[in-house]
C-alpha cells in the first residue's frame, strides 16, 4: 500500500473566498445600476426644471373693443354724436410664457413644440438681450399708446374729421423719475420754456439742459397747461427721465381707449373700425362677431404682426365667426385656419372697413379675398 499525504486544505478556503468574492460582485451590481438610475433621475429633473434661452407664445383672450375689459368701458368718445350698436369688434393677443424675470423649463419648451397653438422662439425676439422687465413694458405700453392715436387718426380721416400733428408722452415707466410727475398722454407744449415742431426738436431741447438738473416742461393735460418740474435720474451716465416721446394727434373730440396694460402695436386696425363704428350709424357688423390684427400706419396701410396663429386660435376660443388678417401674414396663416373661423385677408383700412360692411350685410366672406387667394 502506498501512503498518500492528506488533501490540504488551503484550495477549499480559496475557493470559498472567490465564491464569497463573485457573491459581492454580483450584489454589487444591481446597487451600483440603482444609484446611477438615482443619480440619472436627479440629474433629469434637475435639468428639466432650470430655465433655457427661449420664450412660449400662446393664444390670449381676444377683447371686444365695443365693450369692456377689467369692468372698464374700452372706447369711450366725447365731443361727438355715438349711435348704439351690436356684435363685436375684437382686438386678438398673444401671450408670452419666458422673457424677464420669468424662464421658461425644458419640459414646457418640449410640451410647446407639439402644441399646435403654441410656438416657441429664441428669448432675444421677443426680449432684447439686456432689457429689464420695467423697459419692456415701458416699450409695449408706447406702442399700444401710438397705435391707439394712429388708429384714431385714420377712423377720423376716412370720416372727414380734420386733426392737428403734436408730440406726447406715449409712456412713463413704472419705478422711472418721472413717475408721479408725467403721464402716458400728456401733450408736450414746451421744454425750457422753448417749443419744437416734432420728437427730435425736441430730443434736442432736452439734451440742452445740464445733466443731474429737472427738466422744465410745460404739457397739456386733459384741457389744462401744466407747468412741470420732471426730475432725472442718472442711467449710464446719462440724465433720463424714463419716459418715451411719441408723435400724436389732437384731435376736435375726446377718445379714449382703456385695454389695461395691454401693450403693442398690433390692435390698431381693430381699434380704427372701432372708432368708425361708433361714430356711424348702424352696427358696423351686422350683429356678426368679428375679430381681427393688423398695425395700421397713417396712411391707411395694415402691417403684418406676429403670433398670427395664435391670434386665430384665440379668436376661435372666443366664439369669433370671422377673422381680418394682414395679407402679410397669409403664408403664416394658410393650413392653420380653426375650423369654426372664416379668415379674410386685408392689406389696408378700406379693405378692412369694405369687408366688414359685407359681412354685415351677406353674413358670409364669399366674394372677399382670402390668404388662400393671396399666397397662390
Amino acid at each position: 500500500m502506498i501512503d498518500r499525504p492528506a488533501p490540504s486544505p488551503r484550495p477549499r478556503r480559496v475557493r470559498a473566498l472567490l465564491a464569497r468574492t463573485v457573491d459581492d460582485a454580483q450584489l454589487a451590481r444591481p446597487v451600483t445600476a440603482l444609484v446611477s438610475l438615482a443619480v440619472l433621475c436627479v440629474m433629469i429633473l434637475v435639468g428639466s426644471l432650470l430655465p433655457v434661452p427661449y420664450v412660449i407664445e400662446r393664444p390670449g383672450p381676444a377683447i371686444d373693443v365695443l365693450g369692456e375689459y377689467q369692468d372698464e368701458q374700452i372706447l369711450v368718445i366725447e365731443g361727438a354724436d355715438t349711435y348704439e350698436t351690436e356684435g363685436a369688434l375684437m382686438m386678438t393677443t398673444v401671450s408670452v410664457d419666458g422673457g424677464p424675470g420669468y424662464r421658461v423649463t425644458p419640459v414646457e419648451v418640449v410640451t410647446a413644440w407639439f402644441s399646435p397653438t403654441r410656438q416657441v422662439l429664441p428669448r432675444e425676439a421677443v426680449f432684447p438681450e439686456g432689457q429689464t422687465r420695467e423697459e419692456t413694458a415701458l416699450t409695449n405700453v408706447a406702442a399700444m399708446s401710438t397705435s391707439q392715436q394712429g388708429a384714431v387718426a385714420v377712423a377720423l380721416g376716412e370720416l372727414g374729421i380734420a386733426h392737428e400733428d403734436v408730440v406726447m408722452i406715449a409712456g412713463v415707466e413704472e419705478g422711472g423719475a418721472a413717475e408721479g410727475t408725467l403721464e402716458g398722454g400728456d401733450v408736450l407744449l414746451a421744454v425750457d420754456g422753448e417749443s419744437a415742431q416734432d420728437v427730435e426738436g425736441y430730443q434736442q431741447l432736452i439734451r440742452a439742459v445740464p445733466d443731474g438738473e429737472d427738466i422744465p416742461m410745460t404739457v397739456l393735460r386733459d384741457g389744462e397747461e401744466l407747468d412741470l418740474e420732471v426730475p432725472t435720474r442718472e442711467v449710464d451716465g446719462r440724465s433720463m427721465m424714463g419716459v418715451v416721446l411719441a408723435r400724436g394727434f389732437s384731435f376736435p373730440l375726446d377718445v379714449e381707449i382703456a385695454v389695461g396694460d395691454i401693450g403693442g402695436p398690433s390692435a390698431g386696425m381693430m381699434f380704427s373700425l372701432s372708432v368708425y363704428d361708433q361714430l356711424t350709424p348702424g352696427a358696423l357688423t351686422g350683429g356678426h362677431r368679428i375679430a381681427g390684427t393688423g398695425t395700421l400706419a397713417e396712411d391707411g396701410t395694415v402691417g403684418p404682426i406676429g403670433g398670427i396663429r395664435q391670434k386665430m386660435a384665440g379668436a376661435e376660443d372666443s366664439d369669433a365667426e370671422f377673422f381680418l388678417a394682414p395679407s402679410q401674414n397669409c403664408e403664416e396663416v394658410v393650413g392653420h385656419v380653426p375650423e369654426e373661423l372664416d379668415v379674410v385677408a386685408v392689406s389696408t383700412f378700406d379693405e378692412a372697413l369694405a369687408a366688414t360692411e359685407t359681412i354685415a350685410e351677406t353674413g358670409d366672406t364669399e366674394g372677399l379675398t382670402t390668404c388662400e387667394d393671396v399666397t397662390s
